[in-house]
């Protein structure tokens, strides 16, 4: 696979209303499927809105609940990805990112770093994840998946451009913070700025998909952006504005990046896990 292109939906969300949220997803995939788009992104929570706190167990699908049958069905002409409330098997609850393709669904990602702190309640209300893993996808690729503070810590892009990811899609409900100055808000250049490092750091592309609205006391920013392998932004969304946007994910550029300079491709991953075995040992010693 060379190319693929890619729909960005930066969208607003009703709190706590499935059916709402749902049928706001068809209406942007059916639209996405006659643009003839391979693959559409949307934000974190996309299906339930972020501030569920105690609905959160009273909301969450296992992945294979027929209320997500639509997507599944429409997943036979486009890959889906969305957020939603996970249940597992084991009946933990948790913030996931679900993938629907050629008819199936999974889930692909259980956030690990759930913020639990200022104005962020997370671990109150969700089981963290305990996995990075690649996903395949037929029309995407070899991806990787994160939600939001996952992409604060470096480990997760670290091991997922590792396992083979080209494209590293992250969705996102980042709300504004209170910082003092004018201008573009901190919090929307701190993004961009762990964006393009992890593009280029890792040589690929990375997607953010960010949601706009408010909710209770929440704002969000949007700005969604799709950051090429050099680091240059090769899409951007506005700021605090609804909008859908395509990118085209062009996996020669990949390959263009690591042939001009193979700074990681030359990761010394035997060396890294010696070194970290080293230092969780000294850990456990003190």
């Amino acid at each position: 696979m060379l190319k693929s292109n890619l729909r960005i939906v930066q969208s607003d969300c009703t709190l706590a209303n499935f059916d709402e949220n749902l049928a706001r997803h068809v209406e942007a995939i059916e639209q996405a499927i006659r643009d003839g788009v391979d693959a559409i992104a949307f934000p974190e929570l996309s299906l339930t809105g972020y501030n569920v706190q105690d609905a959160a167990q009273d909301m969450a699908l296992h992945i294979d609940d027929h209320k997500l049958d639509p997507l599944r069905e429409l997943s036979r002409h486009i890959c889906i990805v969305s957020g939603g409330i996970e249940l597992s098997d084991d009946y933990g609850v948790y913030n996931s990112a679900f993938m629907f393709e050629d008819g199936l669904s999974r889930s692909v990602h259980r956030k690990i770093y759930l913020p639990t702190y200022g104005m962020f309640e997370e671990l109150r209300y969700f089981s963290a994840g305990r996995q990075i893993e690649t996903v395949d996808s037929r029309r995407l690729g070899r991806i990787g998946v994160a939600i939001c503070e996952d992409f604060w810590h470096v480990s997760v892009p670290y091991l997922l451009a590792h396992q083979g990811a080209k494209l590293l899609l992250v969705l996102m409900s980042s709300p504004l913070r209170l910082s003092p100055g004018n201008g573009t808000p901190a919090i929307v250049s701190q993004w961009q700025t762990i964006a393009a490092t992890s593009a280029f750091l890792f040589s690929c592309y990375v997607a953010c998909v960010n949601r706009v609205g408010t909710e209770d006391s929440f704002t969000y920013w949007g700005n969604s952006s799709v950051t090429a392998p050099d680091g240059s932004v090769a899409a951007s969304a506005p700021l605090f504005a609804e909008h859908s946007m395509d990118a085209v994910i062009d996996y020669s550029v990949v390959k263009r990046a690591r042939l001009q300079s193979s700074h990681f491709l030359d990761e010394d991953l035997k060396l890294f896990s010696t070194e970290l075995e080293s230092i969780i040992g000294r850990r456990r010693r003190e």
